[in-house]
């Protein structure tokens, strides 16, 4: 059994950092925001990963609208979402990190290979530090981040992982939820802006109900948003009907919501769902700051946390993601 690491490649033009070990192979190109753009399970050659097949990996400059430019893979989001001033100053779309070109050193022991990426965020000056290790015989990538305010201003916050995955196939999502909160967002196939209901059976008036968790043809040209208020578990996954998936697992103390963003056809025709675990929410912080839904980073403090993304085979249905990479559920 082997790891490895490199940083002989790029794409695109860009510097490309692999990781890869005999199950997963991850790709990280950190002039951009520090995404990783695959997650591939070595054995199928699957990339579980979804990219824009309308827009090419390239240098997008800070401050641009996050929509136009979403080519996809996982990126990292802070202070914002949606554009907002925070703490007397502007912050762009989705925030300071996506956009701006990390740092990174490597590290390697036996059985071990570490990737460390490290920013200065350009407007809240907030010091970032994000580490991938990949260790020879699993199939799980484990993520380690702090961020720590080191301006003199108290900045409210969120901090979110934006996980785009394919939804091509009809697919199984998995959730550590209770309660979820349908947003004022596209066209979603049940339900209306500031429904609640216990995940993942949302019921009509008439009585009827709805599996949110089903994923759906992208000729249903549905769209939607949604997040849990109330969290049962740190963890969310999506399954194809061949039993490869997904799955992430998270610190709900740390991040408390998990997002959902779903587009089956509906919006600007992407058949696409991005897995979000939140410190948070709504979608703005002012918002969350007054309903005590989203928090402050003091000057001088840090947050951070740690999250495990695995890639797995042959599971019909998820039940749990544990921290260790192991996945709960039903055996194909």
């Amino acid at each position: 059994m082997s790891v490895r690491v490199s940083s002989e490649w790029s794409y695109r033009n860009l510097q490309a950092l692999v990781m890869d070990n005999e199950f997963l192979r991850v790709v990280v190109l950190p002039e951009l925001g520090g995404k990783i753009w695959q997650l591939t399970a070595v054995r199928s050659g699957r990339d579980l990963l979804w990219h824009n097949p309308r827009l090419t990996a390239r240098s997008i400059p800070f401050g641009a609208t996050y929509d136009d430019v979403f080519l996809g893979g996982w990126d990292e989001l802070f202070p914002n979402d949606v554009p907002e001033e925070l703490a007397g100053e502007p912050y762009p779309d989705h925030g300071e990190l996506w956009a701006s070109a990390w740092d990174w050193t490597v590290e390697r022991e036996p059985g071990k290979v570490r990737l460390v990426l490290t920013l200065r965020a350009p407007i809240s000056g907030c010091s970032i530090e994000k580490t991938l290790t990949l260790r020879s015989g699993e199939s799980h990538l484990r993520v380690r981040s702090r961020i720590t305010n080191e301006g003199h201003t108290a900045l409210p916050f969120l901090w979110k992982q934006h996980v785009a995955v394919p939804v091509s196939e009809r697919a199984k999502i998995g959730l550590g939820a209770r309660t979820m909160y349908v947003e004022d967002f596209g066209a979603p196939r049940a339900g209306g802006p500031g429904e609640t209901y216990t995940w993942p059976l949302l019921v009509g008036p008439d009585g009827s109900s709805t599996d949110m968790s089903t994923t759906l043809p992208p000729d249903s040209r549905v769209s939607e948003f949604q997040y849990a208020t109330e969290l049962d578990g740190g963890w969310c996954s999506v399954t194809y009907e061949d039993g490869t998936g997904i799955g992430l697992a998270f610190d709900p103390g740390v991040f408390r919501s998990c997002w959902l963003f779903a587009s089956y056809g509906g919006w600007r025709g992407h058949e696409v769902l991005v897995l979000e675990p939140c410190t948070g929410y709504p979608v703005s912080v002012a918002e969350g700051l007054e309903a005590g839904t989203h928090q402050v980073l003091a000057p001088g403090q840090t947050v951070e946390t740690a999250l495990t993304a695995v890639v797995y085979e042959q599971i019909a249905e998820v039940s749990g993601i544990a921290p260790d990479g192991g996945v709960e559920g039903q055996s194909l």
